[in-house]
């Protein structure tokens, strides 16, 4: 007990004089709680300080509540203010410029405190000035912490010194620790400044806090203080074991807990003693500790310690399957079902001392001997073991004998034919093109090379399986592409195409052609000439040809009449379509020169109309300009004959 004296005279004593080290034990939630909030919503509380906010970057006397700002100060050079010191991105701060402005930076009062009891008050602060700032001589900020009575008596107070300039932000915690008076519940918290006169004195605040503290308190969940995760079948004590240090006259102690990872907590009723078994549950999370305090002022939430929290979490049972039979066929490798792929470990164990610790285990050529009762044990996380039992039953088996394929042109057919040693069902994958799929020897006809997959089962449930692959050959296909229109001298590409496995091409005759092994050759003829595309199978699958005319004309022709009467004889008006010449513009004008129709597409043709209404029989003057494929322009412009 002497020593508990000594120890609690030490440590109270000592209180007021730490700076660095604000509490040598243990603290208690917060009485006063001030992060300046996250986001646009925060409101500075009435009178909490004696500067003005700023919407920006803080001037002269100003403050800024925020989580993001940069390039504040006279010259422009404070430090990038990104985030809170917790480094929450979205987190806010208070940037103060208290350049020559002496004041209070914040003050607030701590309420329903208890007498003779031991508090720290403290505050985040870093500087927010480079050294580069003022013209490399700024004046540096310096900030009073102080705690006081209601009726003035300074209980504590400690000065930063001068906080540095960086070229990054440097977060340092300052804080106070002081004791209350008796007859005394409310303590007034306060953080001035009063700087030199002269540039700079920028400075950043955060997470103002006021709160009990004690001696050290701390628990453990089955001797450590490591979380308590584990399986819904735990059979571990679950106990906590709550320890202190003497620094309390008369301690008492309460359990809690937090069902939102400590966010908020609730007193455990009864559960007063250092020791608090953990109720069993089969789910949840759920967080404890253990608070303490003085007999007299343990129900006041403003006067108690908190230990270290404990995280329990009961994790769910592995899924369990029903007791399973299952079918081993003679001499084949039976593959055991598949273990959990999230299990850590697994174990299995079967007759003829069989073991394995593969996830996909196998039963080498099955003997009758290795029918039994087989165990999969699964192990996963934080201990939960599931046992599932599966009961092997031998058969006899079947094998499945294939006849070769061979392949075959579209179009074509084949049989295909297999068989097994103990006879049985079939049953062909994919169904496709078959012309029974439950049949030993079904007709193929698939429309692309397929690969066939086929099963076999026995009266016992044995099976077997084969894959046939049929590859389809495509027949030729060729495709001489539009006849083509030029004027002599000049060159036609012809857009032929050939399609099918394993083809030969050729164009013919070979005349005024500059390659007749390529699908698109450049054709020259001095006349007309019709060209011939033909390709042949070299596996069998026979031979196809297409023809292209190749017109050739010495002049640009154009119609000197047509007749839009439907009967699909000469109904358009059109410039012959001279394959590579551009149409730039073709114009049609009637005798008084009103514009009825123009194009610019050598494919499209005047049908004698006018927005929709039948033109008269007349004479009508056209325009027509060409670009050559030299890039040569070509006008021709005359009269055409309109007759229904």
């Amino acid at each position: 007990m002497k020593f508990s004296i000594l120890f609690a005279y030490l440590f109270f004593c000592v209180l007021p004089a730490i700076n660095a080290q604000f509490c040598n034990g243990n603290l208690g939630d917060p009485v006063i709680n001030q992060t300046f909030g996250a986001g646009y919503s925060f409101r500075m509380p009435a009178n909490a300080t004696t500067y003005e906010k700023a919407g920006g970057c803080p001037g002269k006397g100003q403050y800024l509540i925020g989580s993001f700002v940069f390039g504040c100060g006279a010259d422009r050079t404070w430090l990038q203010e990104i985030g809170d010191h917790t480094r929450d991105l979205n987190g806010n701060y208070m940037l103060v410029n208290a350049e020559s402005t002496p004041g209070t930076v914040y003050t607030d009062t701590a309420k329903n405190l208890c007498e003779n009891t031991n508090y720290v008050f403290a505050a985040w602060i870093s500087n927010a000035m480079q050294a580069i700032t003022c013209n490399n001589n700024p004046v540096l900020a310096n900030l009073t912490l102080t705690a006081t009575a209601p009726d003035g008596t300074v209980l504590a107070t400690t000065n930063t010194g001068d906080i540095p300039t960086a070229f990054d932000r440097m977060w340092k915690q300052y804080g106070v620790a002081l004791r209350t008076p008796p007859n005394v519940s409310s303590v007034i918290i306060s953080i001035t400044t009063d700087p030199k006169s002269g540039c700079g004195s920028g400075f950043v605040l955060d997470d103002i806090t006021f709160r009990s503290c004690g001696p050290l308190v701390s628990v453990t969940l089955d001797g450590s203080t490591a979380p308590g995760d584990v399986c819904a079948d735990y059979t571990n004590a679950f106990i906590l074991q709550g320890v202190y240090s003497p620094g309390f006259t008369d301690p008492v102690v309460q359990w809690q807990n937090s069902f939102d990872t400590g966010k908020t907590w609730q007193d455990i009723p009864g559960e007063t003693s250092l020791t608090y078994p953990i109720p069993r549950r089969t789910n949840g999370v759920i967080n404890y500790r253990m608070v303490m305090a003085e007999r007299g002022s343990i129900n006041s939430l403003n006067c108690r310690i908190a230990s270290n929290s404990i995280h329990t979490e009961i994790h769910p049972l592995a899924a369990h399957k029903p007791p399973q039979s299952i079918l081993g066929c003679l001499d084949k490798d039976l593959y055991l079902p598949p273990a959990d792929p999230s299990a850590l470990s697994v174990l299995w164990k079967g007759p003829n001392n069989y073991t394995s610790v593969q996830p996909a285990a196998i039963v080498s050529k099955v003997q009758y001997a290795d029918t039994g009762l087989y165990t999969l044990k699964e192990s996963f996380y934080f201990g939960c073991v599931s046992l599932d039992t599966f009961y092997l039953r031998i058969f006899p088996s079947t094998t499945i004998y294939t006849q070769p394929t061979y392949p075959i042109c579209e179009g074509m057919s084949e049989n295909l034919s297999v068989s097994s040693s103990g006879g049985g069902t079939y049953k062909w994958y994919p169904s496709t093109g078959l012309s029974n799929d439950t049949s030993a020897s079904p007709i193929a006809r698939p429309t692309d090379s397929t690969e066939y997959k086929v099963v076999v089962t026995n009266s016992f449930g044995c099976k077997d399986s084969a894959f046939l692959k049929i590859n389809v050959y495509r027949s030729p296909m060729v495709n001489a592409g539009p006849d083509k229109v030029i004027l002599s001298g000049d060159t036609a590409i012809l857009n032929g195409a050939v399609k099918g496995t394993a083809v030969n091409f050729l164009w013919s005759p070979s005349l005024f052609l500059n390659d007749t092994h390529v699908p698109v050759p450049n054709a020259f003829p001095p006349e007309s000439n019709l060209y011939t595309l033909s390709a042949t199978s070299t596996v069998g699958c026979g031979s196809a040809v297409d023809n292209v005319l190749v017109k050739v004309y010495s002049d640009i022709f154009i119609p000197s009449a047509f007749t839009p009467n439907g009967d699909g004889k000469n109904d358009r008006f059109q410039v012959l379509p001279l394959d590579n010449y551009k149409l730039v513009q073709f114009f049609i004008y009637n005798r008084w020169g009103q514009l009825l129709f123009k194009a610019a597409d050598k494919y499209n043709a005047w049908d004698g109309s006018y927005k929709g209404m039948v033109q008269p029989n007349g004479t009508y003057i056209y325009r027509v300009e060409l670009l050559s494929p030299q890039g040569k322009r070509i006008i021709k412009q005359g009269s055409v004959l309109l007759l229904h």
